[in-house]
């Protein structure tokens, strides 16, 4: 068998992007896959996978194309086997408004959203990208005049009330959730993207340190929101614990595998390594 994998790309994402597949890349080596890396940029979006040769396509594409359901449309064309969601799942799940309907439509609490800045009934909101991830993009604004000024430096915009708590997030490897993590931001209130990714500009708490209730009830809600979206593979689902209630924020199809990402902690509360869990979805995507 011969593994391609896929890493790059055109989005706001695509340095993470690289991070994470040089991280999968590697631990494929190192047990004895035959794999080897796909850069892709402006200019390969589809001929890459037409190109090149193998017979799984593990993708480790964060945002965009990547992740939006266009390059999976691509492989189901060509008949290629390939890990993580499928079309539909994966372009829904990156339209945070949409997700937040579904979600909404199946008894899943999430922040009030607003159409327009002149709809906001109170302050601070969120105001972030509808289609990218990573927090990229991502503006915490206390009045109108910062509100108006984000919504300009976005393309499609979502705007959401700001409610302050713990941030948590739920891992979910083959419908089956593997914990919950607790984020704690060094620097700002704002779990963005440097606190992501920047070392040492988070805390992970694991297993997060909050009532066993609520505990299992993230853990339900992450298995609800993956098996309605009929997700494959790993996904990752983001809340907001506040005066006990669990607030749904979105889902990743295609969650981070770098050194500081949620996921490799995350499966370490259920015994895998990061070798196991790129072992594991090799084993579910390619099978003879």
């Amino acid at each position: 068998m011969k593994i391609a994998v896929f890493m790059g790309g055109t989005s706001s994402e695509k340095e993470i992007s690289l991070k994470s597949g040089e991280a999968v890349l590697e631990s494929l080596l190192n047990q004895g896959y035959d794999a080897y890396k796909v850069v892709l940029d402006e200019k390969n979006q589809v001929s890459a996978f037409i190109e090149n040769e193998y017979d799984l396509a593990y993708l480790v594409l964060h945002g965009g194309n990547g992740e939006n359901g266009k390059i999976q449309a691509v492989l189901d064309i060509l008949g290629k086997k390939y890990t993580g969601s499928g079309v539909l799942a994966s372009a829904i799940t990156m339209d945070k408004n949409k997700t937040k309907q579904i979600a909404q439509s199946i008894g899943i609490r999430t922040p009030k959203a607003y159409e327009k800045v002149e709809e906001i009934e109170k302050y601070p909101v969120i105001i972030k990208p509808m289609d990218e991830g990573s927090s990229k993009g991502l503006f915490l604004c206390n009045n109108k005049e910062e509100a108006e000024k984000a919504v300009k430096e976005l393309k499609k915009p979502i705007i959401e009330d700001y409610i302050v708590g713990e941030e948590l997030t739920v891992g979910v490897l083959n419908g089956k959730a593997l914990g919950v993590l607790k984020i704690i931001p060094k620097a700002d209130v704002l779990y963005d993207y440097d606190s992501k990714y920047a070392s040492g500009g988070s805390v992970h708490e694991f297993p997060a340190k909050i009532e066993d209730k609520l505990y299992k009830e993230a853990m339900k809600l992450a298995e609800k929101i993956h098996s309605e979206f009929d997700m494959k593979g790993t996904s990752r689902s983001d809340f907001i614990l506040s005066e006990g209630k669990l607030y749904f924020l979105e889902v990743n199809s295609s969650p981070g595998m770098t050194k500081t990402s949620l996921i490799p902690d995350l499966a370490t509360l259920q015994g895998y390594t990061f070798d196991d869990i790129v072992r594991m979805t090799v084993e579910t995507f390619f099978k003879d």
